[in-house]
């Protein structure tokens, strides 16, 4: 059974060859790896080239993308696989049976998904994320398994430390949108909508380094324009979801809007966040930023729905059933300059880390 593993290739020739050589030793071998290499200003082109020479088992695809979304679709249809895997060029493989542990999950579950843990490695350090017992052991079609899911665990969010059955993914006509950020959150999400059933393995499949010059950390003045975006797109993708009947379409469209609702809620939070950190770092623009969130028809609607919405009662963790309640109501208010001092008040105290996946990192 054919393993196809899916790598975006741009400026990574300081950390490609552990990632390569973590593929290379995997015991499982009947694998083929996609390099997909957009115009590097580095060697990483010559590395691949020189890694696929020695090994058949490797194709190095030279492509003009212009985001990590578009260079994975590029990956997706040129695989052969019954399973697809996601590796980013910076990160690698724990030990040499991940691969092998993958697919056994796999074939013993015949799920479409199979999650496994992760560490992040940070200054050196590797640190144990959040383990998806949090929230793996829950009815998956509850609001409470999405929530804790993709967003206060975020285990689900990211395309890789899982594999993927290729046919589902084709199926649903599932792919990547060309956005700057957060692709693999709507990904994900879309197969969530699908019916995706998902199986977790215990072990740790995959160990994520923390690379400040990548996209996730650096500042970037369009993300509220990439949430909303996000928030759409999942919207018009809940209405062409294939359904048998009518119980099911109400449940993908609850299923649906409960997402966008956290996504949006979230979306505010990191904007107002990436500015503290990386933009202008005032309380004024931050607030300006807020007001022009809740400016979009979406959002309001949004928020009016996450102020008085029963839903908010179905989640396990009390402290954000309490903040998404506030928030939303301080939005409805107009009370953007009182946000804007409350989340940077989170922020200076690190409360956001400390809720996070791997929680404080010194």
């Amino acid at each position: 059974m054919k393993i196809s593993i899916i790598v975006p290739v741009y400026n990574a020739q300081a950390y490609i060859d552990e990632m390569l050589n973590s593929i290379l030793s995997q015991s499982y071998e009947n694998w083929e790896l996609l390099l997909i290499i957009s115009k590097s200003k580095d060697n990483s082109l010559e590395i691949c080239r020189d890694y696929a020479k020695k090994n058949s088992r490797i194709n190095v695809i030279e492509v003009d993308a212009s985001s990590l979304g578009a260079a994975r679709n590029v990956g997706v249809k040129a695989a052969h696989g019954e399973y697809i895997m996601f590796v980013d060029a910076d990160d690698f493989l724990p030990d040499q049976f991940v691969i092998e542990c993958f697919l056994n999950k796999a074939q013993k579950t015949d799920a479409d998904i199979i999650v496994a843990n992760y560490k992040r490695l940070w200054k050196k350090r590797l640190l144990a994320a959040c383990s998806h017992e949090c929230f793996s052991t829950k009815n998956q079609q509850t609001e409470d398994f999405r929530f804790q899911g993709f967003f206060s665990v975020g285990t689900l969010s990211y395309v890789w430390g899982k594999l993927y059955r290729r046919s589902f993914i084709e199926q649903n006509r599932i792919c990547f949108a060309n956005i700057a950020y957060a692709e693999d959150k709507l990904f994900n999400m879309q197969c969530c909508l699908s019916g995706a059933k998902y199986a977790f393995l215990d072990a740790v499949g995959y160990i994520y380094r923390r690379n400040e010059q990548s996209i996730s950390f650096q500042y970037n003045p369009h993300l509220k324009e990439c949430w909303l975006e996000i928030a759409i797109l999942l919207g018009s993708y809940a209405k062409e979801v294939k359904v048998e009947d009518k119980k099911t379409a109400e449940a993908v469209k609850d299923a649906a809007t409960g997402l966008i609702e956290y996504l949006l809620f979230f979306g505010i939070f990191f904007s107002a966040k990436m500015e503290y950190t990386g933009g202008r770092d005032t309380i004024k623009s931050v607030r300006k930023l807020i007001q022009k969130y809740h400016a979009q028809m979406l959002v309001k609607k949004s928020f009016m729905k996450l102020a008085k919405d029963s839903r908010i009662r179905e989640l396990s963790q009390f402290h954000w059933r309490v903040m998404i309640r506030i928030f939303s109501i301080a939005i409805n208010c107009h009370l953007y300059g009182l946000i804007a001092v409350g989340i940077k008040i989170l922020v200076a105290l690190r409360i956001d880390e400390r809720l996070s996946d791997t929680g404080l990192r010194e």
